[in-house]
């Protein structure tokens, strides 16, 4: 299934069975604001990443979206990636501990992100996506891409909605995403 047509599925999901949630989601990030992006960082999101962030620019609170993680908005990752890039030049880092292609998308509101890796950490397969403690070394690459994960996060809520009924936030956070064969794959920064 393409990501355009995960994206409609998830969409009409959360109006359905999180409408209170669904209310909080902001707006989308406009192309002016994904290309300011881009120049500040030198990156070239992945069309993927960029209808994510086109769909809805993260969200007002910290409501879980999936798990214990809400939407980042795209400010909120420059903000995460700004100060990493910081500490990063500065030494304060081991290696990976943050590398400047990781784009967060999730958020815990802790200072730990699920992240679109666009350098291919560990792996050399540039797009996977890994997550991003900030007080703690492992670094598993969850899914090979965001099409995989989005696949996954469709999955869970349909799955855990199927009588029709809105989904409260308890179950949202216990969600267990489906990992494709082969994943999650553990790594450590150091």
């Amino acid at each position: 299934m393409t990501f355009p047509t995960l994206l409609t599925r998830l969409d009409a999901l959360l109006q359905q069975r999180r409408p209170a949630y669904y209310a909080t989601l902001n707006p989308p990030a406009t192309a002016a604001e994904l290309a300011a992006f881009e120049a500040e960082f030198g990156l070239m999101l992945p069309a993927e990443l960029r209808l994510w962030f086109g769909w809805h620019d993260g969200q007002r609170g910290f409501e879980s979206f999936v798990q214990n993680n809400c939407l980042q908005s795209l400010s909120s990752a420059a903000d995460t990636m700004r100060v990493n890039r910081e500490l990063l030049e500065d030494g304060d880092f081991v290696a990976n501990w943050w590398q400047p292609g990781w784009v967060p998308f999730l958020e815990n509101g802790g200072g730990d992100h699920v992240c679109v890796d666009l350098s291919g950490t560990f792996t050399g397969h540039a797009g996977q996506v890994l997550e991003h403690w900030h007080d703690w070394e492992a670094r598993p690459v969850l899914f090979p891409d965001l099409t995989a994960w989005l696949t996954a996060v469709v999955q869970a809520y349909e799955m855990a909605g199927e009588g029709g009924e809105e989904l409260p936030d308890e179950s949202v956070e216990e969600m267990e995403l489906e990992h494709p064969a082969g994943f999650p794959q553990e790594f450590e920064a150091g």
